[in-house]
C-alpha cells in the first residue's frame, strides 16, 4: 500500500517536473522570439535612420540652403554608429555616404540618359557607383571613429574632425578628384565664412562642421545619459558592444571635463587663424575704377548645341544678343564652349568678333574649342582691337572624368558606343596661364585690368584655382550647366563659384549658357543674376581688387598638416586620459 503510494506520488512529481520543463521552454522560447524581433526591429531601425540621416545631408546645400542641418544630422549618424562593432559603424555609415550623394548626385543621371544617350539601367548604375564610391569615405570615417581606442571625448572633439577634413582632401585628390558636396560648402550663407574662407578656403572649413557635428554628439551623450537612468538597453543589440545608453553613462556628467579636447582644438586653431590673417594676408582694397561688363546666356538647348545643322542659328543667336548691348561697355563675355567649333578653323568669326570689338570698343570673350587633329581642347578666347597682334587664349586645365576624357580607356572600352558624349576625349591645358589683360577707358582716359577665367568644373578646385588671387583683379566663370537639366545640379555648382569668391577676395562674373549668370562679389552675395532657362543679356559693373589672401599663400595642404599637428599635440596634453 505504501509503495503504491509512493509510486502515485513520485508520477504526480514526475508530471509536474515535466510541465514545467515544458512551461520553461515555453517561456524561454517566447523570450527567444521576443528578443529576436527587437533585434530585428533594432538592426531595420537602424538602416532605415542611416539612410533617412543620409538623404537629408543634400538639404545642408544650395539651392535649399540649411547650412545648419549638416553638423545636426553629423551628430544623430555618431549616436547610431558609437553602440556597436567597428563592422557595423562602417556598414550604417556606407549606408549614411551612399544616400547622402545618391540624393545629392542624383542629377549626373540627366547627362548620360538625355544627352549620352545611355540606356536607363546604365545610367543608374553609373550614377550609383558613383554614390558607392563618394559613401565609402564615410564608410571609413565611421570606422576609424569607434576603430580608435581612445576616449570619445578625444575621438569627436579632436579626432573626428581632423579624419573627416582628411577624407575630405583625399576625395579631391583621388582619381583626378570629386570634392562635391565637401561640407564646408554649407557655410557658404553664414557669416562664418566670410572669416573661414579667406583664411583656410572651402574644403578646410569643413573641419568646423564636423567639429560640431562631434560637439553636439557630445552634448546628446549627456542628455541621453541624464535622462536614461540605468536602464540598459543591450538586448536590443546584435552585439555585444555597450548600448547608447551605456556609452553615455561612461561620460563625466560632473564638470565640463568632456569638453576641453575640443576647447584645445578650437583654441589653438583660432589662434592661429588669427595670427595668419595679420601677418600672411594683404590688405584687400580696390584697384581702379570698376569695369563695365555684359554677360550673355544664350539659352541654347543641349541636344542642339553640338549640331552642325544648328551652328548658324546658335551664331546668330549671340550676335542677336551682343547687338543689344550697351554702347559703353568694356568686356562682353559669351559661355562656355558657346560656339561648338575649332579656334584654329573659324577664321571668318574671329574677324567677325573682332570687329563687333571694335565697333562697340570692348573686349570680346567666348568660349570655343582649339586644337588641332587629336588634340583638342576647351578654351575661352578673348577678341580685342586693342591687341590685334595676339588673341589671348585659356585652355581648361581640369577635365570632367568620364564627361571630357575617359579615365581608364581600356577598362570602359566594353561601354563604348552605349554613350556618346561630343569632345569627351579632350587634352588638358598648362598649369598657372597668363591672366587676360582687359584694355577700357576711365574718364576717357586709357586703364588696364588683369583677369582669370576658370571654365565650369575647375571651379570645384580651390586648392588648384587659388593662384587666381595673386594675379587677378577680378575673376570669370564661364560654364554649360545645360548637361543637368532643371536639377539641384546647376544650384550647388553656383554655391560652389560663390566660395571660390570668398575665398580669393574678388568679384566675380559667370556667364553660363542657361543659368546661372550672375555678378557675385567678394563676400559671395549675389548682386545680379538671369532667370535660368531663359536668354539674355546681363549688364553688370565690376570692381577690380588687389592684395592677397592667406588661402591664396598657404593653400589646402598647408592647413591639413596643420590641424593634425594640433590634433597630436591634443594627444599629448591629454594623454593621461585618452583611455578613459
Amino acid at each position: 500500500m505504501i509503495r503504491k503510494l509512493t509510486n502515485k506520488k513520485v508520477k504526480r512529481m514526475s508530471d509536474s517536473l515535466e510541465v514545467d520543463n515544458r512551461l520553461e521552454k515555453e517561456c524561454r522560447a517566447i523570450k527567444s522570439k521576443h528578443f529576436m524581433t527587437k533585434r530585428a526591429l533594432y538592426f531595420w531601425g537602424s538602416i532605415i535612420i542611416a539612410i533617412l540621416l543620409g538623404s537629408l545631408m543634400p538639404l545642408s546645400f544650395s539651392p535649399f540652403g540649411y547650412g545648419f542641418l549638416a553638423p545636426i544630422l553629423l551628430a544623430f549618424w555618431l549616436l547610431l554608429i558609437l553602440p556597436g562593432s567597428c563592422k557595423r559603424a562602417f556598414w550604417l555609415s556606407l549606408l549614411f555616404g551612399v544616400s547622402f550623394f545618391t540624393v545629392g548626385v542624383w542629377w549626373i543621371r540627366i547627362s548620360l540618359l538625355e544627352f549620352g544617350g545611355a540606356p536607363l539601367l546604365l545610367g543608374v548604375f553609373l550614377t550609383l557607383l558613383l554614390a558607392l564610391y563618394l559613401g565609402l569615405y564615410y564608410a571609413l570615417l565611421g570606422y576609424f571613429t569607434l576603430k580608435t581606442q581612445l576616449s570619445l571625448p578625444f575621438r569627436l572633439g579632436i579626432l573626428f574632425p581632423v579624419m573627416g577634413v582628411l577624407f575630405e582632401y583625399i576625395r579631391a585628390q583621388l582619381l583626378t578628384g570629386f570634392p562635391w558636396l565637401s561640407l564646408g560648402y554649407t557655410l557658404t550663407d553664414y557669416p562664418l565664412a566670410l572669416w573661414l574662407f579667406p583664411e583656410m578656403g572651402a574644403l578646410m572649413a569643413s573641419f568646423w562642421v564636423y567639429l560640431s557635428g562631434g560637439v553636439g554628439g557630445l552634448l546628446l551623450l549627456q542628455i541621453i545619459a541624464l535622462s536614461g537612468g540605468k536602464r540598459r538597453v543591450k538586448e536590443c543589440d546584435a552585439s555585444d558592444a555597450p548600448s547608447l545608453v551605456e556609452v553615455a553613462q561612461n561620460l563625466s556628467l560632473k564638470s565640463v571635463k568632456i569638453y576641453f579636447p575640443a576647447l584645445f582644438m578650437v583654441g589653438v586653431v583660432i589662434s592661429v587663424v588669427l595670427g595668419s590673417s595679420a601677418l600672411m594676408a594683404d590688405k584687400i582694397s580696390p584697384k581702379g575704377e570698376p569695369l563695365k561688363v555684359a554677360l550673355i546666356q544664350g539659352n541654347i538647348a543641349q541636344e542642339l548645341k553640338f549640331s552642325e545643322a544648328q551652328y548658324y542659328e546658335i551664331l546668330a543667336t549671340y550676335y542677336q544678343l551682343t547687338a543689344q548691348v550697351a554702347p559703353n561697355v568694356d568686356l562682353i563675355i559669351w559661355p562656355e564652349t558657346a560656339i561648338p567649333a575649332l579656334y584654329e578653323q573659324e577664321v571668318t568669326l574671329g574677324e567677325a568678333l573682332r570687329k563687333i570689338s571694335q565697333e562697340e570698343r570692348a573686349t570680346v570673350m567666348t568660349g570655343i574649342f582649339s586644337g588641332q587633329g587629336s588634340v583638342i581642347r576647351n578654351s575661352v578666347v578673348a577678341y580685342s582691337d586693342q591687341l590685334r597682334s595676339r588673341d589671348q587664349r585659356y585652355d581648361k586645365v581640369h577635365l570632367v572624368p568620364f564627361g571630357e576624357f575617359l579615365p581608364f580607356r581600356s577598362l570602359l572600352d566594353l561601354f563604348s558606343g552605349m554613350i556618346e558624349i561630343p569632345f569627351s576625349d579632350l587634352t588638358a591645358g598648362r598649369e598657372e596661364q597668363a591672366p587676360f589683360l582687359i584694355h577700357y577707358e576711365v574718364d576717357g582716359a586709357p586703364a588696364i585690368t588683369q583677369l582669370s577665367t576658370f571654365i565650369c568644373y575647375e571651379a570645384v578646385f580651390g586648392d588648384e584655382l587659388r593662384y587666381l588671387g595673386k594675379q587677378s583683379d577680378f575673376l570669370v566663370n564661364v560654364s554649360n550647366d545645360a548637361w543637368f537639366g532643371d536639377s539641384i545640379g546647376p544650384w550647388q555648382h553656383f554655391q560652389i563659384t560663390r566660395a571660390r569668391a570668398i575665398e580669393l577676395q574678388r568679384e566675380m562674373v559667370r556667364a553660363t549658357n542657361n543659368g546661372i549668370t550672375a555678378l557675385i562679389d567678394r563676400w559671395g552675395e549675389v548682386k545680379a543674376i538671369l532667370p535660368q532657362f531663359e536668354q539674355g543679356v546681363l549688364e553688370v559693373e565690376v570692381m577690380p581688387y588687389e592684395g592677397t589672401t592667406t588661402y591664396s599663400r598657404v593653400g589646402d595642404l598647408s592647413w591639413l598638416l596643420f590641424l593634425w599637428v594640433v590634433a597630436g599635440l591634443g594627444a599629448l596634453f591629454f594623454r593621461k586620459e585618452l583611455k578613459k
